[in-house]
């Protein structure tokens, strides 16, 4: 109160902060007791700041549109605009040409600049000049609409602050008397008390029923930690995590999976194309158990797809679509059972982005070879790892897929929003199992974890799982598996 006192002015707490030399966290609590005691008042207002930006410090000699029409009165009135880029460069020319056309200042025919009139921007340029440091904006130059026109062309950037104001409510004699009868104790020490210095001092109230402040202790993002519970889900069930490079041959993202090479879905307006070919002599054995069973079927009563495959296309490069290309190509490794593999892992294709479609994304794909695995054992599979994860209302349908026979879709259910497919499954068809040289039968499944998210958090977009709103983040409790179940 006595610094209030000398200033005898209105003043921001940062400037009172900055003036006693402590944080404004600080001298708060003693502002705010001052405020309850009716002798200063806490006004909490809105400023705006301003910086001319690097573009604006370029311009601060002359704007583009004065620059060219300029150039264009002092080379005769009539300059094309070929040798105007050539003078200026090609970005200058088409803001100073843009800006001058609209303020009436040149005219453009059959590709020259006709000069009509020129107005110097005095005003423009002087702003440019008071803002090229951080500066307060009154509220008449704000509304003015030459500083609003370099606001909207990004030549001024403008930020507004709240900031408070403490004013001093009582008189200055009265409030000498007050600093005269003792002084403000914010906290109680042992000195304080022993002293007796508490007997004069004016002590601040403890307000019992104030909330503490807020602490939000370091934790991983929620939909790291579901991945991470999928991951827990599957070591459990005895599975295997492995993993392959997101650039791949086509021929383990759709050959090896009796996939036909004229597929639609092997166009390049599905598929992300990487420049280049794999080498692919060390995989002769799989290259040419893929080729006998795409073009004759080979030895499983297949009749195949009938066509001359070509090792070319099957070499090319692309951004793998499918993490079945990753566990599937492990089992033409690990090829007696029992094998148990899956994989979490990043995958592209060409797509829109939307509530549920995105153009990269996270599959969780898996499989499992049994000598007495069934199809029933898999959706069996499926239904306890689905309410591992929580997500109890699912339901399956019947689907087709080039690899697998059966085949199944997976839907689960969002509140508010409806029915959302998450996986695709089946068990591998003979062609696949062939090719792979595994003679026990396969179940596979591939989910979209995204969408997977979507249902056990209640999310109707999957674009919040990547959101940057630190509030809307911090809102998601720790999930906890459902493993009594």
């Amino acid at each position: 109160m006595k610094k209030l006192v000398e200033i005898n002015r209105d003043v921001e707490l940062s400037e009172l902060a900055r003036i006693l030399n402590r944080d404004a966290s600080s001298i708060s609590p003693l502002v705010e007791l001052l405020r309850s005691k009716g002798i200063v008042s806490v006004d909490e207002i809105e400023k705006i700041f301003a910086k001319t930006s690097e573009e604006g410090i370029r311009y601060v000699d002359g704007l583009p549109e004065e620059v060219i029409t300029l150039f264009i009165r002092d080379s005769g009135g009539a300059v094309s605009i070929d040798r105007i880029e050539n003078t200026f460069g090609k970005d200058f020319t088409v803001i100073g040409i843009g800006w001058a056309r609209r303020r009436g200042w040149i005219s453009i025919e059959n590709n020259t600049a006709k000069y009509i009139k020129y107005i110097p921007l005095d005003k423009h340029r002087e702003y440019l000049k008071i803002f090229s440091n951080v500066s307060e904006v009154s509220i008449d130059i704000y509304n003015d609409s030459v500083f609003q026109e370099l606001v909207k062309r990004k030549l001024i950037n403008v930020e507004k602050r709240k900031v408070r104001i403490v004013r001093l409510v009582i008189g200055v004699e009265e409030a000498r008397n007050l600093i005269e009868q003792g002084t403000i104790i914010s906290r109680l020490s042992r000195d304080v008390i022993v002293s007796g210095m508490w007997r004069k001092a004016v002590l601040k109230p403890y307000n019992v029923e104030a909330n503490p402040p807020v602490v939000y202790p370091g934790k991983k993002h929620f939909f790291k930690e579901f991945i991470d519970m999928i991951r827990e889900i599957m070591e459990r069930l005895g599975f295997v995590e492995v993993r392959d490079d997101y650039v791949i041959p086509e021929i383990w993202n759709f050959d090896i999976l009796f996939q036909a090479q004229d597929h639609p879905s092997r166009d390049i307006h599905d598929i992300l194309v990487v420049d280049g070919y794999a080498n692919l002599d060390s995989f002769r054995d799989i290259v040419e158990r893929t080729r006998n069973v795409h073009e004759f079927g080979g030895s499983c009563g297949s009749i195949g797809w009938r066509y001359s495959w070509s090792l070319e296309k099957a070499s090319r490069l692309i951004l793998r679509s499918h993490t079945t290309a990753v566990t599937a190509r492990f089992l033409s490794i690990y090829r007696e059972p029992p094998v148990r593999l899956y994989t979490i892992a990043r995958v592209f294709r060409r797509d829109n982005p939307d509530a549920r479609h995105s153009p990269e994304f996270t599959n969780f794909d898996g499989v499992i070879m049994e000598k007495d695995f069934s199809f029933r054992k898999l959706l069996g599979l499926l239904s306890q790892i689905l309410r591992y994860m929580g997500i109890e209302k699912y339901r399956f349908k019947p689907a087709y897929f080039p690899f697998t026979e059966p085949s199944v879709e997976g839907y689960g259910y969002v509140p508010g929003y409806g029915w959302i497919e998450v996986f695709g499954a089946g068990m591998f068809r003979p062609e696949v199992l062939e090719i792979l040289g595994v003679n026990s039968p396969v179940g596979a499944w591939g989910m979209g974890v995204e969408r997977l998210a979507m249902v056990v958090y209640g999310i109707d977009d999957i674009r919040l799982l990547f959101s940057k709103d630190i509030e809307f983040i911090r809102r998601f409790p720790l999930y906890k598996m459902k493993l009594s179940q």
